[in-house]
């Protein structure tokens, strides 16, 4: 059964993201759960510009807890950069041979004695 659009659930998924301190990271399927809804009603409600706005922000806060918490050794890095990867191909963009070389360059400044 399809659960009807609630005004404020944009509001709630926002804090619910960036509230979270639970184990592992914080997903739309735990949010689902959290409220009482599906992955599919969230789906379904994406078609509203203000839950989408909501969506996209709340992508970007779980995006910043992976790398952050990867980059602390709190998660795997490895895992981290295998979720980030896999959620950026099955959306909109796809990763082709130029987005994966980089090049960085550091610049190591201290004394010199």
């Amino acid at each position: 059964m399809k659960k009807k659009y609630i005004r404020d659930l944009p509001r709630r998924m926002y804090s619910f993201f960036i509230s979270y301190s639970d184990i592992g990271a914080p997903s739309f399927a735990k949010f689902a759960r959290s409220v009482g809804i599906t992955t599919a009603d969230i789906e379904r409600y994406r078609k509203r510009s203000e839950f989408e706005r909501a969506y996209q922000e709340c992508s970007e806060i779980r995006r910043d807890y992976l790398i952050d918490n990867g980059l602390v050794k709190r998660f795997d890095s490895s895992l981290a950069k295998f979720i980030l990867t896999s959620e950026y191909q099955m959306g909109e963009k796809k990763i082709t041979d130029e987005d994966k070389s980089i090049q960085v360059t550091l610049e190591v400044i201290g004394d010199e004695d």
